[in-house]
């Protein structure tokens, strides 16, 4: 089941994205898309997420920013829900943009998603969807580096980043999530137009 979700997730995805229009090229290995006055990147693939989410098998609505809270301090808060009749979820999803598809991910994604399972008993999948190119990117950016943000530690490695985004990205988190169950964590990353599963 979650290999397959996987698989028919990246290719509705892959299809979405490859029917936008030439006027969004760049609108996941560019941060043109990320700024104010052109903010695209997330209201554009939460509408096509929601799209795919909405026609997944056992979903009778969807539910976008979700917030989810059984108190304690114990929030959830993923970008797009399936829900069955019960209001039960099918599958959760959240999306990061390139400005967002950094060392972010283990604590703000994988860890409440891991803290909510574990209090709720919830058997949800969880994807995440992310914006690496697999390639050499020399203009990508290195956001949110100031001492108390989330890549400061990375702030000397832009060079290394450059080299390989994803490959990068992805040594930080499984480093970072080692040990944890991520069975139920299904990880797909959108490299310019074409998406796939990645692996921790």
């Amino acid at each position: 089941m979650r290999k397959d979700l996987a698989g028919f997730l990246a290719q509705r995805i892959e299809g979405e994205i490859n029917a936008l229009p030439k006027e969004l090229e760049g609108l996941y290995d560019t941060f043109n898309f990320t700024r104010t006055g052109k903010n695209l990147c997330h209201p554009v693939t939460w509408g096509l997420l929601t799209k795919i989410v909405a026609n997944l098998e056992g979903v009778a609505y969807v539910g976008i920013d979700v917030r989810l809270n059984v108190g304690r301090g114990l929030k959830f808060q993923p970008d797009v829900v399936g829900f069955q009749e019960d209001g039960k979820a099918v599958v959760y999803v959240d999306f990061e943009s390139p400005n967002s598809s950094d060392a972010r991910i283990p604590m703000k994604d994988v860890e409440r998603y891991l803290a909510w399972v574990h209090e709720t008993s919830d058997s949800a999948p969880y994807v995440i969807v992310t914006a690496l190119p697999n390639l050499l990117a020399p203009d990508w950016e290195l956001r949110w580096t100031n001492r108390r943000q989330y890549n400061f530690k990375h702030k000397g490695k832009r060079e290394e980043i450059r080299a390989n985004p994803l490959r990068y990205w992805r040594g930080v988190w499984a480093e970072e999530l080692r040990g944890n169950n991520l069975s139920s964590v299904l990880l797909l990353n959108i490299d310019r137009r074409k998406v796939t599963q990645t692996m921790l």
